[in-house]
C-alpha cells in the first residue's frame, strides 16, 4: 500500500479557484457589480441570508479582466468569478466549521450517476449552448484513481467539435455526495475560435510514419522506483510535438518538460533523531556537530558576521546509514533578521540544499553580472562543495527558462549528471543567482550511489523507435499550437498520447511508469474472503478506499500499525495516501492522532489501541482520566485499561463498536477486524 499515491481531483479545481480569488487590481466597478450580482444570486441560488464580503477585479491568464465575489451566510461560503459579460467562469461552494472539529467522512448519500445527472443540469443551467458540444470523460488518471469520492463525485467534460476532442477547452465540477450539491464549477471556453474541417486530411498510418521519422528519442539512466536500480531507457525528447493532419508538418501543441534535478525517492524512510543519539553519533565522529553545519554554510557561501544556529534537526535512516541536518540561519539586525535554510549530509559535510527563502530585496536593481559570468559563478559554487561530482555534470542550457525568475533579475542554472556519456534522469545540481549581486539565492543537488550498468549491448534509437510506437496509433484531435503568436491558432493534428512510456535499451520492451497506479486503480476482486465476516464490508469500501495490495485480503492476519493508519487515514479529510510514511506519520502525530512514543510502525495494534486512534481523529479524546464513571456492558469490560475506558464508550455511542459480549481489548486487531471498524465509520448516522 505504501506505493499508492493519488491525488483527488477536487485539489485541481480548488487550487485554480483561490488562485482566481487573489486580488490583483482591487475592487471592480459598482456598475459591473451591480448589473449582475442579483441575477448570479438567483441563478446559482444564493439566498438573501448570505452577505457579500468581498468583490475583486483579477486577469486570467490570458489577460482577461474578471471579477470575484466571496458570499459568507451561517456556516457556509461561496465564491463566485464572473468575465465582463456576466458568465460565470467558476464556483465553490464549502462549510465553515468554526470549532475547528475534523472532517470524518461517510459513505455517499447518492450514486454517482445521480450526481453526474446533478452535474449535467447544473452546466445546463449556467451554458445551455454547450450542452451537445461537451463528452464527459473517466480518464483521470493524472488526477485520481477511479474511485468513488467520499467528499465528493468529480466529473470532467471535455470539449467536441465535428466529432473531435479539443480537450484544452473543459468543464470541472464536483458534486457533494451528502448532500447532492455542486460544491465546485470550473470551466475553460474559448469563444471566436475556428477549427479546421476534416476534409484532406492525412490517414493515422501516414502521421505515424511521420512522427516515426520526425520524434528524437534521448537514452538516460532511470530508476526503478520498486527496487532503486538503475536502467538504461530511451524516451521521447520533443513531446510538445505533434503532427499536423493538414499540412503533414511537426508542430508544437504543448510544452515540453524541462530536465529536473530533485529525485525525492532518495531520501525516504527518514526519520527524526532524539537528541541523545544525535550527541552519541557526534561525539563518535560519526556526524558532524551542528555548530559544524552553521559555520560550512556562512564560509561557503560568504554569508558574513553574525549568523547563528536558530533551528536544527538530525533526520536519519538508520538501515541505509543515511544522516541530514537539517537547519535554519538566522541573522538579526533591530527588529528584523533574515534567515537560510539548508539540508547537509551529517556524515559527509556535503551541502545538499541551501535557499534565502527570504528572496525579498534579490534581483533588484541593475544586473551586473552577463550569464557567462553567472555560469562560472554557478560552476565554482559546485567546484567547491563537490568537486569530484562537478567532474561528472554537464552544463544543460533552459530553454526560455522561467519568466518568474527572468523579469526578476535571477538567473537558473541546471547541471545534469552523467556516466558513461549518458545522463541521469532527475540527478544533478541546480542553481540560483542573484544577477545584480552574484550571490546564491537557491542551491539544490540531487545524488544516488547505485551501481550503473554498461551501455553494452542495447538497442539503437530506431529499434527504440520501432518498440515505443508498434501497435499503436496517433490520435485525432483539436489542439493550439505554442509556437505562434496567435493564441487562437487551432490545428487538426495526429497526437500519441503514450508520451510517457519508455523504452528498456537492453531489453528492448516498455516501461511504464504508471502501470502501479493503473493497476492499483482498478478494483479487484480479493480471492480469500469468501469465508470472512467482512466481507461485505470489504466489498463496498473497495469502491471507495484503497485497501490492500495484492489478491489476497489476508483477513485473519495481524495488522501492522502501519497498514491501519493507511486505512484510518481515507476516513479523514487528508486526500492522498503517502508513499513517504515518515511524512503520513508527521500528520498523524501534528493532529493529534498519535503521540510520538507510540509510533510502532510494523509493530501490532490492540483492539482497544486501535478505538484509541479512532476516537482521536474524531476529535473526541476524553479530556481526563474518568474511566471508572463509563458503564460499559461488555462481560470483559475489567480487562480495558483505564485510560481507555472514555474512548470505547464514545466508539460505542458512535456505533463503531456493536454490542457484543466481549471485546476483547488487549488482542491485536486482525486486518478484517480493521475493515468492519473502518466501515463502521464511514457507514455511522452520526
Amino acid at each position: 500500500m505504501e506505493k499508492i499515491k493519488f491525488k483527488s481531483i477536487l485539489l485541481v479545481i480548488v487550487f485554480v479557484l483561490l488562485m482566481a480569488l487573489i486580488p490583483s487590481v482591487g475592487f471592480a466597478g459598482k456598475d459591473v457589480i451591480s448589473e449582475n450580482i442579483q441575477r448570479i444570486k438567483d441563478l446559482l441560488g444564493i439566498g438573501d441570508h448570505y452577505e457579500l464580503i468581498h468583490q475583486y477585479e483579477n486577469f486570467d491568464h490570458y489577460g482577461e479582466k474578471t471579477i470575484s465575489l466571496n458570499w459568507h451566510g451561517n456556516d457556509e461560503r461561496v465564491g463566485v468569478e464572473i468575465d465582463e459579460e456576466g458568465n460565470v467562469k467558476s464556483y465553490w461552494k464549502d462549510k465553515v466549521s468554526y470549532d475547528k472539529g475534523p472532517v470524518i467522512y461517510k459513505f455517499p448519500t447518492i450514486t454517482r450517476e445521480e450526481g453526474e445527472k446533478i452535474a449535467k443540469d447544473f452546466i445546463n443551467k449556467l451554458y445551455p449552448d454547450i450542452m451537445d458540444k461537451i463528452k464527459y470523460t473517466d480518464d483521470n488518471l493524472h488526477f485520481t484513481y477511479r474511485l468513488l469520492g467520499l467528499a465528493g463525485y468529480s466529473y470532467h467534460f471535455i470539449r467536441e467539435e465535428n466529432g473531435i476532442e479539443f480537450a484544452e477547452n473543459n468543464v470541472y465540477i464536483s458534486v457533494d455526495t451528502q448532500t447532492g450539491e455542486v460544491s465546485s464549477f470550473y470551466i475553460n471556453w474559448d469563444e471566436e475560435v475556428e477549427f479546421p474541417d476534416l476534409e484532406g486530411i492525412i490517414s493515422k498510418a501516414e502521421a505515424k510514419e511521420i512522427y516515426r521519422d520526425n520524434i528524437d528519442l534521448e537514452l538516460f539512466y532511470k530508476l526503478k522506483d520498486e527496487d532503486n536500480e538503475a536502467y538504461l531507457g530511451y524516451n521521447i525528447l520533443n513531446t510538445d510535438k505533434t503532427v499536423d493532419a493538414k499540412s503533414k508538418e511537426m508542430v508544437s501543441t504543448s510544452y515540453r518538460p524541462i530536465f529536473t534535478v530533485y529525485n525525492t525517492a532518495l531520501y525516504e524512510g527518514m526519520e527524526n533523531i532524539a537528541f541523545e543519539e544525535e550527541d552519541r553519533l557526534v561525539n563518535s565522529n560519526k556526524i558532524i556537530s551542528r555548530e559544524e553545519v552553521n559555520e560550512r554554510l556562512v564560509t561557503t557561501f560568504n554569508l558574513g558576521e553574525n549568523y547563528e544556529l536558530e533551528r536544527h534537526e538530525l533526520q536519519g535512516n538508520r538501515e541505509k546509514d543515511i544522516y541530514i541536518w537539517e537547519v535554519l540561519v538566522m541573522k538579526y539586525v533591530g527588529n528584523s533578521g533574515s534567515g537560510i535554510s539548508a539540508r547537509v549530509n551529517a556524515k559527509t559535510g556535503e551541502i545538499l540544499d541551501y535557499s534565502d527563502p527570504g528572496f525579498g530585496p534579490e534581483g533588484v536593481g541593475v544586473a551586473e553580472y552577463n550569464k557567462e559570468e553567472l555560469l562560472n559563478i554557478a560552476k565554482e559554487t559546485i567546484k567547491n562543495i563537490s568537486p569530484e561530482k562537478y567532474k561528472e555534470v554537464e552544463y544543460v542550457e533552459y530553454e526560455g527558462g522561467n519568466s518568474v525568475y527572468v523579469n526578476r533579475n535571477i538567473s537558473e542554472f541546471l547541471f545534469a549528471r552523467k556516466m558513461n556519456g549518458i545522463r541521469v534522469e532527475n540527478e544533478g545540481f541546480y542553481i540560483l543567482l542573484d544577477n545584480v549581486t552574484g550571490n546564491v539565492l537557491s542551491y539544490h543537488h540531487s545524488w544516488s550511489d547505485i551501481e550503473f550498468i554498461s551501455p553494452d549491448n542495447i538497442i539503437g534509437e530506431d529499434k527504440a523507435k520501432e518498440v515505443l510506437l508498434e501497435g499503436r496509433d496517433l490520435n485525432l484531435e483539436y489542439q493550439r499550437k505554442r509556437d505562434g503568436e496567435e493564441e487562437k491558432d487551432i490545428r487538426l493534428v495526429y497526437n500519441f498520447k503514450d508520451k510517457h512510456l519508455i523504452v528498456d535499451a537492453k531489453k528492448a520492451e516498455l516501461v511504464d511508469n504508471r502501470w502501479g497506479l493503473i493497476e492499483n486503480e482498478v478494483i479487484k476482486g480479493y480471492k480469500d474472503i469468501e469465508e470472512s465476516f467482512a466481507k461485505e464490508q470489504i466489498e463496498k469500501m473497495q469502491k471507495h478506499i484503497i485497501l490492500f495490495e495484492g489478491e489476497e485480503f489476508k483477513p485473519k492476519e495481524e495488522i501492522s500499525q502501519k497498514e491501519f493508519f493507511q486505512l484510518l487515514i481515507q476516513t479523514k479529510d487528508m486526500y492522498s495516501i503517502y508513499e513517504d510514511t515518515t511524512y503520513l506519520y508527521e500528520r498523524l502525530i501534528s493532529d493529534g492522532i498519535l503521540k510520538e512514543e507510540e509510533k510502532d510502525m510494523d509493530g501490532k495494534v490492540t483492539r482497544e489501541e486501535a478505538i484509541k486512534y479512532i476516537i482521536r481523529a474524531f476529535g473526541l479524546e476524553p479530556l481526563y482520566d474518568l474511566g471508572d464513571i463509563y458503564k460499559l456492558e461488555f462481560e470483559d469490560a475489567h480487562e480495558i485499561s483505564t485510560n481507555l475506558r472514555g474512548h470505547v464508550a464514545k466508539a460505542r455511542g458512535l456505533g463503531i463498536i456493536s454490542g457484543a459480549r466481549y471485546f476483547r481489548p488487549k488482542d491485536n486487531l486482525t486486518r478484517e477486524e480493521a475493515a468492519v471498524l473502518i466501515y463502521n465509520i464511514l457507514n455511522r448516522d452520526i
